[in-house]
């Protein structure tokens, strides 16, 4: 018990690291827009034609950026949580099951989401051309279909998890 308790609270101090790097990310895309628009450039064929994008594009582009960091953000907190619990030494606690519940739900929105994004993406990057030149992919990746994986194959694991702590405490009233 001890050692996951060690474990832990790192794993505490390092979720709490990667929130922190969030933050400073999402300031990163309000305060340069124009960071979260270069993959979009890199990915489609815009490349080719660099359209000098407007405000609203720019400001889009922002929202789609952080929009895609929020599931992300919700999971590192939710994932935080669980560990304080762990540390706390409330391994099997039904908070604990919820927070595991709630980071794999993130984990699935997160990956639909940046599917969505690629395709709104290319069409705010795109809405300036001529009529019929304008972008519309719909791109699935592994690393998106990952997410959506592990964020399924937790949840079930968080169900599994709570209802042996139900079962628990159930026979402890037996004895």
């Amino acid at each position: 018990m001890r050692r996951i308790q060690q474990v832990s609270r790192w794993m505490v101090i390092i979720l709490t690291g990667a929130i922190v790097v969030a933050d400073i990310l999402i300031l990163a895309i309000f305060a340069f827009p124009e960071l979260s628009v270069q993959p979009f450039f890199d990915a489609h064929i815009i490349t080719t034609r660099a359209p000098t994008l407007e405000n609203w594009q720019r400001a889009a582009m922002a929202g789609l950026a952080v929009l895609g960091l929020a599931p992300a953000y919700y999971v590192l907190l939710h994932f935080r949580a669980l560990f304080r619990l762990f540390a706390a030494g409330a391994i099997f606690a039904g908070l604990a099951t919820k927070h595991l519940f709630k980071a794999a739900i993130g984990m699935i929105v997160g990956g639909v989401i940046t599917i969505v994004n690629t395709t709104l993406g290319g069409l705010v990057l795109t809405a300036r051309f001529a009529p019929g030149q304008h972008v519309f992919t719909v791109s699935v990746s592994s690393v998106q279909l990952a997410w959506i994986l592990a964020g399924l194959i937790l949840a079930v694991m968080s169900w599994v998890m709570q209802e042996a702590a139900r079962l628990s405490e159930e026979n402890a009233g037996f004895v």
